[in-house]
């Protein structure tokens, strides 16, 4: 039996579809292995990866405690002139004196009574101011003196960022100044020890040791740690009023406070001063001492 052939047309044309429908499933079959590949995947994701967050503490900021400025004392305008030959002491008129007394009381340097009357409480004052401005020690108001009490400023404290109650006994200048709540609560003039050499027998009562020393008055800083009201009789002598601060060495009334170092190792200053002295300072306040020996200086001790 003889079959009847497809005409070439139809064959072409299934041909061609046969191919293109090979393509189509060859393209699918790659799209999907692309799909399904793990490592083809991970290549297209994002490699940007993210730091952990930090936090940050901020400490609070430290508070620096601001002391009190040193409170400066207005200038005077109402002083009586002093000329450069004329200087005001003992006996000068009351009126000019009262002027004086009341300027230092107001600066703080303890002239005594305010009355007009010039004696020796003046005269401790007045030396006072004259050290701290560096004049010669006569106790008597000039013109240099008036000048300077005219426009007066207080010293730099020679600790000014230490205890608000504290006692400065400046060597170099022979003053003590007081301080209270950081402010100058008094001023005066002192005498501290001579340096020259002294020898005594201790205890007084029954004495069992001869020691030789130098008088020092030694720099550090000391605390107030006994009072003793009236005359107390030591190795060296009757001392008035004593507040003491370092090894038997105190601040303490004496007849005589010259004007350059003359104690055994106290700090002398004015008899009227040390009526009160003790009222304004108590046991534990600081007590600076600037300008004296590096300790003490013991020659010799010897059993009696």
């Amino acid at each position: 039996m003889v079959r009847k052939a497809f005409p070439a047309k139809i064959v072409l044309s299934l041909l061609l579809a046969f191919v293109l429908m090979g393509g189509v499933v060859v393209a699918g079959a790659a799209l999907r292995d692309n799909t399904d590949d793990p490592v083809a995947s991970a290549s297209q994701e994002s490699t940007t990866s993210t730091a952990p967050t930090t936090t940050t503490s901020t400490l609070p900021a430290t508070t620096v405690p601001t002391l009190p400025q040193l409170v400066q004392p207005s200038p005077a305008t109402d002083l009586p002139v002093v000329d450069l030959v004329t200087t005001i002491g003992p006996g000068a008129y009351p009126g000019v004196v009262l002027a004086f007394e009341q300027r230092l009381a107001d600066l703080k340097f303890d002239p005594g009574a305010v009355d007009g009357a010039w004696d020796q409480a003046t005269t401790y004052a007045v030396q006072a101011v004259e050290k701290i401005a560096g004049l010669p020690r006569g106790g008597r108001i000039g013109a240099a003196e008036a000048s300077v009490l005219m426009n007066f400023a207080y010293p730099t404290p020679l600790h000014a960022t230490a205890e608000p109650n504290r006692t400065e006994i400046d060597i170099t200048k022979q003053v003590i100044t007081l301080y209270e709540n950081y402010q100058v609560r008094l001023i005066t003039t002192t005498s501290t020890a001579s340096g020259q050499s002294f020898c005594y027998d201790t205890p007084k009562r029954a004495p069992t040791q001869h020691i030789c020393e130098v008088a020092t008055t030694p720099s550090g800083r000391y605390a107030y740690y006994l009072f003793r009201n009236g005359i107390d009789n030591g190795d060296l002598g009757g001392l008035y009023n004593p507040y003491y601060f370092f090894k038997g060495r105190a601040i303490h009334g004496y007849d005589s406070v010259p004007a350059e170092p003359a104690s055994h190792g106290c700090a002398r200053i004015p008899m009227h001063i040390s009526e009160y002295w003790h009222t304004l300072v108590h046991d534990g306040d600081a007590v600076y001492v600037d300008g004296g020996s590096d300790g003490e200086q013991i020659l010799s001790s010897n059993a009696i």
